[in-house]
């Protein structure tokens, strides 16, 4: 008799934790798989030079002269910078003409 109290009481203690245990910790951790996979986006907007003399501009990886007057049509990813490579009267080499964000997209740059 006394087996079979010490026996039912300890069926009872693990069936009153089980539940507990089994939920404290997740089993698996999920991740989503697009994140591995997804596309960076391209903002396509227009550079266009209102300046008198040519400028040298850096785009994302390129160099591109920018003639007078003409205009550049570009596809950079968010985050790119657009940077002058040459000195001119009112930028410094190496100034900051653009950073790519999403209001960009379709815009055009006006660059003096």
């Amino acid at each position: 008799m006394k087996r079979l109290n010490s026996l039912s009481a300890t069926v009872v203690a693990i069936s009153l934790l089980a539940p507990s245990a089994a939920f404290a910790a997740p089993a698996s951790i999920h991740v989503p798989v697009n994140a591995m996979f997804a596309k960076t986006k391209t903002i396509h907007f227009k550079l266009l030079n209102d300046s008198s003399s040519t400028m040298e501009l850096k785009v994302g990886d390129d160099v591109v002269k920018l003639d007078a007057g003409k205009s550049l049509s570009v596809n950079l990813p968010v985050g790119a910078r657009v940077l002058c490579s040459s000195t001119t009267p009112l930028h410094q080499s190496g100034s900051v003409i653009a950073e790519v964000t999403n209001s960009l997209d379709g815009a055009i740059v006006h660059v003096k």
